[in-house]
């Protein structure tokens, strides 16, 4: 009879644990899925909200870039009558100025873009304080234009590749 019992429990109890095991699995299987499909949405309204901030910070980025090439920053900063001394002076503190009103975008961008850009202000710097070491420091703001603009080669391309990493940043973004 002990060997009768244990079958007829065994009987009742299999059909029961097989059963709830099923159920454990298909309710496991939809709380997953309903979970794999919350985070799904929650990342694509993350990315939907977050490519407008992207976009604009990498078009703020190119603007800063522009700003700085020596071209553009030399004839908005220069004024008649300034010196040398006065022109490097107003460079640096516009191009530091700019870069540290710009500094909240790196959140936005690759760590490469960032370091391009940074390389791109750093190597500003030094054109322009190399430039201004070159120069005689009582001659005219006009000289030291000049100068910067005959050692400008490599700082513009230093330049181009900041905004061509840019470019790219957008191309990935927008595939």
């Amino acid at each position: 009879m002990n060997f009768d019992s244990f079958t007829s429990a065994l009987v009742i109890i299999a059909p029961v644990l097989i059963v709830a095991g099923g159920m454990y699995l298909l309710i496991k299987n939809l709380l997953d899925r309903d979970y794999r499909l919350k985070m799904l949405d929650a990342r694509r309204l993350l990315q939907k909200e977050m490519l407008p901030l992207k976009l604009q910070a990498i078009e703020r980025m190119v603007v800063f870039l522009e700003r700085m090439r020596p071209e553009s920053i030399v004839f908005r900063i220069m004024q008649p009558g300034m010196q040398v001394r006065e022109l490097q002076l107003d460079l640096l503190a516009v191009i530091r100025s700019e870069y540290e009103h710009n500094l909240s975008q790196q959140v936005y961008l690759t760590p490469q873009s960032w370091a391009a850009i940074r390389q791109a202000k750093d190597e500003m710097i030094a054109l322009v304080n190399v430039s201004a070491d070159s120069v005689q420091q009582d001659a005219k703001a006009i000289d030291l234009s000049q100068k910067i603009f005959q050692n400008a080669s490599s700082q513009v391309a230093t330049i181009d590749n900041a905004i061509a990493s840019l470019r790219s940043e957008v191309s990935q973004i927008l595939v």
